[in-house]
């Protein structure tokens, strides 16, 4: 069983927990939350996840520098990411496209599909 570490970015703290709660269904993965920016890239300094759930909406750095954190620190595309916002405007999603996110998913999100979205990217088997 391979074991995938995940960084979750997300502010808002009640939809931090039922997320992290929501992926204890799968048990390939174990997550750390950084509810800014900030706190993001100071996880990435040390840390280098499997997959990204980033926010773009938060304190501190937005979800798009700690983007340009991840690329300048690991390189392109070595890091999967899924960014989960509430942002639904077409131009966030062609800068997702171009920053090459795996995923780009409008809240509010279904838990069973963010797992299946997670799972996909991740090559986990349901």
């Amino acid at each position: 069983m391979s074991n995938f570490n995940v960084l979750l970015v997300e502010d808002t703290i009640i939809l931090a927990q039922m997320v992290m709660e929501a992926l204890k269904r799968i048990p390939e993965l174990s997550t750390h939350h950084a509810a800014s920016g900030f706190a993001a890239v100071e996880y990435l300094e040390d840390n280098k996840p499997d997959l990204i759930l980033l926010d773009l909406n938060i304190p501190g750095k937005s979800g798009w520098q700690v983007m340009e954190f991840l690329k300048s620190k690991y390189g392109e595309g070595n890091i999967k990411v899924i960014v989960m916002t509430a942002q639904s405007d077409s131009a966030n999603k062609l800068v997702g496209k171009l920053q090459g996110v795996e995923r780009y998913l409008v809240k509010p999100i279904a838990p069973r599909d963010m797992i299946a979205t997670i799972r996909e990217v991740l090559e986990i088997e349901a």
